[in-house]
């Protein structure tokens, strides 16, 4: 293991939490295929892994799913609310009623842009996948065929 990171960044968590996510990088393909089809021991408990697949981008000042321009060249002047459309950053908005949610990429209320329900992302996603064949195996590519 090379590296290992928390998904949720600790000042997020709940004081109660027991469990959490992580990410490990490893040095080969095949130590990660190792840990993905045999587990591995975390603090005495055997725990499972799957290979992280990156998702389409969302920019984080207009929260565009398109793709069709890049971060530098976005026309945004501000920072757009990924949870109410309002100008100012995610991370300070006040609104917590999902009815106040607004999707600047479906233009619909009731859920967020960063919603993993919400059309447009699944669209995006399942467009994403069938673009990106390694999405389709469970292990990383090596030369021992069992793995594909």
């Amino acid at each position: 293991i090379m590296k290992a990171r928390y998904i949720k960044p600790i000042n997020r968590c709940n004081p109660d939490q027991r469990t959490a996510h992580i990410i490990l990088t490893f040095n080969t393909k095949e130590s990660a295929n190792q840990v993905i089809k045999f587990g591995l021991m975390v603090a005495g408990k055997k725990v499972y892994a799957r290979k992280l697949i990156a998702e389409p981008s969302r920019y984080l000042k207009c929260h565009s799913l398109n793709g069709l321009h890049k971060a530098a060249e976005c026309q945004q002047e501000f920072d757009i609310c990924g949870t109410c459309t309002r100008i100012h950053r995610t991370s300070t908005c006040m609104i917590t009623d999902q009815n106040n949610f607004f999707c600047v990429n479906c233009n619909a209320q009731g859920h967020a842009v960063w919603d993993r329900n919400c059309p447009m992302f699944i669209q995006k996603w399942n467009n994403h996948k069938n673009y990106h064949k390694e999405t389709k195996v469970c292990f990383y590519p090596t030369e021992d065929s069992l793995m594909w």
